[in-house]
């Protein structure tokens, strides 16, 4: 995974000593609580105090039809439980891609040992050196790969501040085919935590 982006604002150092509500955005509530615990201890892990949303507000929805009041609601409702910041994570696109690949075309010793190993008297006696072949009569089919990245943005809000002056960060993540979704939550997460630290 790497950082793509990131922005702090002039108020970013608000941040400090406050208590931080991580929340995920996504449907799936397996995959919210995982991320929110994830990015939850990478913060504590460097002295942050965060608190995955779930454990507080379980059933927490996004919020839809926004408005002026259901936003103000909603801010209040966290900080009533003693959260001025907000991180809210979410996956902002997959972006795929296939790539074409031409293996070479031919292949001989000479890929593998280049011309010194084979040709220099003295570093192989001509006896012992490697055989020089021919190319391969065979061409090689090309080979569609497909590629899957996945970007995944973590904002960063003071709620305690006017709404013109809340955003204090926005870091935005790539990760080109993932070994897991674990790797990707880990990496993430740690992200995150150099990020705020």
């Amino acid at each position: 995974m790497k950082l793509a982006s990131n922005y702090k604002s002039d108020n970013f150092e608000t941040i400090r000593g406050k208590n931080i509500l991580v929340v995920s955005r996504t449907p799936q509530n397996s995959i919210r609580k995982s991320y929110e615990e994830q990015i939850s201890k990478a913060l504590r892990a460097k002295g942050i105090n965060a608190t995955a949303s779930h454990f507080i507000f379980p059933d927490l929805e996004p919020l839809t039809n926004k408005t002026v009041d259901r936003i103000t609601n909603t801010i209040a409702m966290f900080r009533k439980e003693g959260f001025d910041i907000l991180l809210l994570t979410s996956l902002k696109d997959i972006e795929e891609q296939e790539v074409l690949r031409r293996e070479g075309e031919y292949i001989t010793m000479l890929d593998y040992y280049s011309n010194k190993y084979i040709t220099l008297k003295g570093y192989y006696d001509d006896v012992h050196a490697p055989p020089k072949l021919g190319p391969r009569e065979t061409q090689l089919e090309p080979v569609t790969e497909k590629s899957v990245t996945f970007i995944l943005e973590a904002v960063t809000y003071n709620l305690a501040l006017v709404p013109d002056q809340r955003l204090l960060s926005v870091i935005t993540t790539k990760t080109t085919n993932p070994s897991s979704g674990r790797a990707v939550r880990t990496s993430f997460a740690n992200l995150i935590a150099e990020e705020l630290k």
